[in-house]
């Protein structure tokens, strides 16, 4: 089960959905936002199976969860730069990186606010089982996998909120 990584700015709203999943989503401001900044894309474990986790290892993780985040909502829904009135903010973060057996673990914690008022709309904590581990796991193909299926969830989510 996920454990608090103190990453939300407020985990007061979310549900338990299963073991591995608590989830919140306010249908009806999501449906506002058509555009989507992203402002965080954090790796926030110091560790990986003993060994240190390298501040280039968590840059080259952040830059692909930025970039499934991306291809998730685009063409659809813009990513931007700056706040507006239409716009979501997404934070994420990676609060736990573990293996258990020879598949890899992930946890993340993520959320959109009004870019403006910074109110949460949404917000999720997982924790995701990959297939085989191999590789680095920061760039490996079950790390991928995990991060493009919580970024078509993602998409989904903002997807029923907008009546599509």
């Amino acid at each position: 089960a996920p454990v608090k990584a103190n990453f939300l700015s407020t985990y007061i709203h979310l549900k338990k959905i299963d073991d591995t999943t608590w989830r919140y989503v306010n249908t009806n401001r999501l449906a506002i936002y058509n555009k989507f900044m992203i402002t965080s894309s954090l790796v926030m474990p110091s560790e990986f199976d003993g060994k240190p986790i390298t501040a280039e290892q968590k840059q080259k993780a952040s830059a692909f969860i930025r970039e499934a985040l991306t291809k998730a909502l685009e063409p659809a829904y813009p990513v931007v730069t700056t706040p507006g009135p239409d716009v979501g903010q997404i934070r994420i973060a990676i609060t736990s990186v573990y293996k258990t057996d020879d598949r890899l673990g992930l946890t993340v914690e993520g959320e959109i606010l009004d870019s403006s008022s910074a109110v949460q709309v949404a917000a999720v904590m997982k924790s995701s089982l990959g297939k085989l581990y191999l590789g680095n796991w920061w760039d490996s193909h079950s790390a991928r996998e995990i991060v493009d299926d919580w970024a078509k969830r993602l998409r989904e989510t903002v997807d029923i909120a907008h009546g599509k």
